[in-house]
């Protein structure tokens, strides 16, 4: 406990301040122990329930963590809520006597300010003496006991062995006495038994724990693990799952309110989880994970979460690939449970669970009956297993409202005479939930973690043989006996890789096909009008109906029919209804939203109707308008248990919506704007302000802080030197928003349409940071040691400051789009992110929305998707570890970019982004000087579109 780890190293802490600091819920001590009373009087005959004991002793040794679940632990939670090591406690028919030192006897000493009139006994504290190691202390705890009732008989922990030498020499004291011992064990248990309000408020925190961990953290974690054909040791895997909750963002990684846990540092693990597989299977809540690999057949998972000291438990099984005797076998277990559940009814005896599991499977399939658990669970509380209430055919308890038990029952030793793998030839089936008695019924606590066969069950199809082409077939290898070794090609690294790139191009190579008729036609267009740069993409007439498909022979061939399907290339949503994919174009999606409930997740489309919503599709508003008073579909909710192609779809839209509005946008707007119309200031009304702030470039040259504030149309910066710099919304093209993830900066970039003078340069990006950690450390300063307490609190501090600037800039960002309305923040992509040289130094380089942009080192790099041509990719030999890309612009006047010392790794993760954005690329393996080639195409450009265009790259 908190207080057995902390009070034996904190003597310079005075004990005013130990009892301020551990203050004990008085009401809930009071309330309790007349429990413990009321139950120890009305019980107390010699052939009752407490045998005619006098006298009560609770005593226990030093903390020990070995020993997680002890009853005089479970009875100083209960009465104390926390522990006191190396404390006797002794109660009379009279008073409640306390042995223990100075420091937990000021912590107890408290209760008695607040001691009700009506309390059945009073406290009497005794702080240890070393001097004649409690001798004197002992002799009058024996005395009171003598004087209390008849004086002969005391119930004691006498099964529990104790720590330290002060438990063994009261022990011996009691025993010298001639006072005779019986076991306080199955007393105590039937008075913990009953939970009160509170109790059952920390049950369901527990229990409410448990099923998101096992849901939202194991499952996935062995779905990765064989999806992905891992080895993994169960063992290693139950000790991966009890790192994690240690984490201090487990709340966030499981998606727990926070009101839900409001004490995350209470959480722990019951014990260390219970994973089994291969045909190796152990039910009793004794067994432990093997070393044993994890195996892709049936995987039964118990593990239990425990908050502020009260236990709850759920076990689970998960089969892949059934047959359709795991799914009969699977369907009678479920029966079992539910029976099993539904018997535990208050005021009937505990044994009836056990016998009607038995009857139904009597009734259901007899010859299972060898294969049932010997029981079908137990009570649980502060104790994860009550041995007094074992849930079997012998237990006599009468159920009672408030009492919670865990209801784990499974099948052991079935066959699968079907298997032809060794370990899936033998298998069982496990379920446990954690149960609490109403006054109504039995309520599952767990039950957010489905059981249904649906969500325990998985269809993995094997990939036919025949449909794997002869590029799969086993090949003769070539052997050196030169050396003695046998080359084959799957050991060099290169050809592997080869491979892979092979069927990316593959995968892409009709689109990039398309993409490359449809730059032609774009820049012979833009040329025959006179045009520069253009804002890239196919533009719709306005005023036209938006058709996505002329007729369904268009839709994309690699799409499910079962599936939400977004297609770039046509911006259309194709979504499954009845059956049949039905596409909808980008223009028609008025929003997207996207939800969990339960185990399934919703992606929800809201679209475009007459009169409603037309600010956001401009284009579509006089088509809106024409069918105005017809039948329209208003919204659209799809549901999947399989979040990965929601989220997939959720994400894709998002992008091509935004990017489709941001086209239109742009044809609608001037373009040349050289001169800012002026900042409107907010008169009179709030103003929203970041202080303290960096602003890259620095107006004077050099650093300094200055005010960042929200207006009418812009934003406006204000040094510490009084220097301003005013920046309207109509001139910004580009806005970034970047969190202080890996990095040392929060920043917000703004990419402008045209430059601004600041200082005496003409500067087309602006940048406002605030560092939250040091970017350089003193070499010379002394060595410290992980522990130090400085530097974890240096740390604490530097994590503080990093959310609360990320949270500080989010906020502005987002009152900047409001402010603006037609403004969005982009947020780089991390996850696509690769490291690169844009300009002199490596840097990490991350696509956007609309842009691939690098913030953090100046010079910085911002590349709209809208202005690139073509990408060319420079040394794609797949002996060398890099290669290079060249961004090619519409705008024939601009030089091509480079952006070198890219990692081949990252080549087919650049490739499907850029054909995901319609951005047509070609490869090479040297590098071309293209200041001729773009003179080139300079001196006749219609002549160069009209020829072979780009196609010489290949």
């Amino acid at each position: 406990s908190v207080l057995a780890r902390l009070v034996g190293g904190r003597s310079a802490v005075s004990l005013a301040d130990m009892a301020e600091e551990y203050r004990i819920d008085a009401d809930v001590f009071w309330e309790r122990v007349q429990k413990l009373y009321d139950s120890w009087k009305s019980a107390r005959g010699a052939d009752q329930l407490w045998q005619g004991v006098d006298a009560v002793v609770v005593d226990n040794g030093k903390y020990d963590e070995d020993q997680l679940y002890l009853k005089s632990t479970a009875a100083h939670n209960w009465l104390f809520g926390l522990e006191l090591p190396e404390t006797v406690i002794v109660f009379t028919d009279t008073m409640c006597y306390v042995l223990s030192t100075a420091k937990k006897t000021a912590i107890i000493e408290t209760l008695m300010a607040r001691r009700p009139d009506a309390a059945c006994t009073s406290i009497l504290c005794y702080v240890r003496e070393k001097s004649d190691k409690d001798a004197a202390n002992y002799a009058k705890l024996v005395e009171k006991i003598k004087f209390s009732l008849d004086g002969k008989t005391v119930a004691a922990l006498i099964k529990e062995q104790p720590k330290g030498d002060h438990a063994k020499n009261w022990r011996t004291a009691l025993e010298a006495s001639g006072i005779v011992s019986v076991d306080l064990g199955p007393m105590l248990a039937e008075v913990l038994a009953v939970k009160d309000d509170a109790e059952q408020a920390l049950v369901k925190r527990a229990a409410f724990f448990s099923s998101q961990l096992l849901e939202h953290h194991v499952v996935p974690t062995v779905e990765g693990i064989v999806d992905e054909k891992k080895q993994k040791k169960h063992s290693s895997l139950a000790a991966d799952v009890e790192d994690f909750v240690q984490r201090e963002d487990v709340l966030s990684k499981l998606k727990i309110p926070r009101d839900k846990i409001p004490d995350p540092t209470s959480l722990e693990v019951c014990y260390t989880p219970i994973i089994q597989s291969g045909g190796k299977y152990s039910l009793k809540p004794s067994a432990e994970s093997n070393d044993d690999n994890l195996h892709d057949h049936v995987i039964t998972i118990s593990l239990g979460g425990r908050y502020k000291s009260y236990c709850s438990n759920v076990g689970r099984t998960y089969i892949i690939n059934p047959t359709k005797d795991h799914q009969r076998n699977y369907a009678l277990l479920l029966d079992l449970q539910q029976a099993a559940i539904a018997a535990l009814v208050p005021g009937k005896p505990a044994s009836d669970a056990m016998t009607a599991v038995a009857n139904r499977l009597k009734e259901r399939n007899p010859e299972l009956l060898d294969k049932l658990t010997k029981n079908v669970g137990f009570a649980t509380g502060l104790e994860f297993r009550d041995g007094t209430c074992v849930l079997n055919l012998k237990n006599t308890k009468v159920v009672r409202a408030g009492m919670v038990f865990n209801v784990a029952l499974g099948l052991e030793g079935l066959d699968n005479p079907k298997a032809t793998d060794l370990r899936s030839k033998k298998y069982a089936l496990f379920l446990a939930d954690t149960v609490l008695i109403g006054e109504e019924g039995p309520e599952v606590l767990t039950s957010k973690c489905s059981n249904k066969w649906d969500s325990i069950s998985y269809q993995i199809q094997e990939e036919p043989q025949a449909a794997r082409g002869k590029e799969n077939q086993p090949k003769k290898s070539a052997t050196s006996h030169k050396s003695g070794v046998e080359l084959t090609e799957t050991r060099t690294r290169q050809k592997n890789q080869q491979a892979m790139h092979q069927a990316v191009d593959e995968r892409l190579r009709e689109h990039q096909l398309e993409l490359e008729e449809t730059i032609v036609h774009e820049a012979l267009r833009r040329l025959n009008h006179g045009e520069g740069a253009d804002d890239g993409g196919t533009k719709r007439a306005l005023n036209t109906i938006p058709t996505a498909y002329k007729s369904p022979d268009q839709y994309p061939r690699d799409m499910s029919h079962t599936q939400t399907h977004v297609d770039v290339k046509a911006e259309a949503v194709l979504v499954p209804i009845y059956g049949t994919m039905v596409p909808f174009h980008i223009s028609t999606i008025k929003n997207v939203t996207k939800s969990e409930e339960g185990a399934y997740t919703y992606l929800r489309i809201n679209f475009n109707n007459a009169g409603q919503g037309l600010a956001a599709a401009k284009d579509v508003a006089d088509v809106m308008e024409r069918f105005k008073g017809m039948d329209s579909i208003k919204e659209v909710t799809l549901r999947a248990r399989d979040p990965r192609n929601i989220n997939n779809a959720f994400r894709l839209i998002k992008e091509l919506r935004t990017r489709v509005m941001r086209r239109d946008k742009e044809d609608e707007e001037k373009k040349g704007l050289v001169e800012q119309e002026q900042l409107r200031t907010l008169a009179g009304q709030r103003i929203h302000r970041l202080r303290d702030v960096n602003m890259r470039p620095h107006p004077s040259g050099r650093k300094s802080q200055g005010l960042l504030e929200l207006h009418a149309n812009g934003v406006r910066y204000t040094s510490n030197k009084g220097e301003r710099i005013d920046i309207t919304f109509k001139n910004m093209r580009n806005c970034f928003f970047q969190p202080a993830q890996k990095e040392h900066l929060v920043l917000i970039h703004i990419h402008l349409h045209n430059g601004i003078m600041i200082g005496k340069k003409r500067q087309q990006d602006v940048q406002f940071y605030v560092e939250v950690i040091e970017q350089s450390y003193a070499l010379d300063q002394g060595r410290r040691g992980g522990y130090d307490p400085d530097e974890l609190e240096e740390e604490q501090r530097e994590r503080a400051l990093r959310n609360r600037m990320n949270a500080e800039f989010q906020s502005f960002a987002k009152k900047m789009e409001e402010q603006a309305g037609d403004l969005e923040f982009d947020i780089p992509y991390r996850e696509l992110g690769f490291n690169a040289v844009a300009h002199k130094t490596t840097s990490f380089v991350m696509p956007t929305v609309n842009a691939l942009v690098e913030l953090i080192e100046p010079p910085w790099l911002v590349i709209n998707i809208a202005d690139i041509e073509i990408v060319h990719f420079e040394r794609v030999v797949f002996g060398l570890k890099n290669f290079d890309m060249v961004v090619v612009f519409k705008d024939i006047k601009r030089d091509p970019f480079q952006i070198t010392t890219i990692d081949m790794q990252s080549l087919d993760q650049i490739k499907t982004w850029l054909d995901s954005c319609n951005i047509k690329f070609y490869e090479g393996i040297a590098n071309l000087h293209w200041p001729m080639i773009m003179k080139t195409v300079r001196e006749d450009p219609i002549g160069f579109y009209e020829g072979d265009a780009w196609r010489f790259l290949d």
